[in-house]
């Protein structure tokens, strides 16, 4: 009887650590989005794959008066097993000028083994974000004819 209670109490404890897919992601998104917030870019780092890295300091040291007066997580969008897709709005201002700005944005997530990581960032509507590198615009074959 004390070996079957110890086996159902071993299993017990196993099955409530085993962590759900969902559950990891939501985890990420909110150590990479608090990160951004708090101005943690170790953290930040974390989440992002290691051939992104160099960009991501590089940006963040380039801006390094930027500050984030907030930063919440919308709607999250599960694609597969293996994709997520995330809105956040981020509130920020660069110290310099004070003006606060407003920038929804787009995190495609991608998981690997039992961890997520950001892959891809776009602007979704609002003011743009100094963290995300803007596209370049397209350049013309012929010039505008006036």
């Amino acid at each position: 009887m004390y070996k079957l209670l110890t086996v159902l109490v071993a299993l017990l404890l196993g099955g409530c650590m085993i962590r759900s897919n969902k559950e990891n992601l939501q985890d990420a998104l909110l150590k990479y989005n608090a990160a951004v917030r708090w101005g943690r870019t170790e953290w930040m780092a974390e989440l992002v794959p290691k051939e992104k890295r160099s960009t991501l300091m590089a940006r963040r040291q380039e801006f390094g008066d930027l500050q984030i007066t907030g930063c919440q997580v919308g709607e999250v969008k599960v694609k597969g097993s293996n994709k997520a897709l995330a809105v956040v709005r981020v509130d920020w201002y660069m110290m310099r000028s004070g003006r606060l700005h407003t920038s929804f944005i787009e995190q495609t997530w991608k998981r690997e083994g039992e961890r997520w990581f950001i892959t891809k960032q776009r602007l979704v509507r609002g003011a743009p974000y100094p963290l995300i590198t803007p596209k370049q615009p397209r350049q013309r074959m012929w010039p505008a004819m006036t």
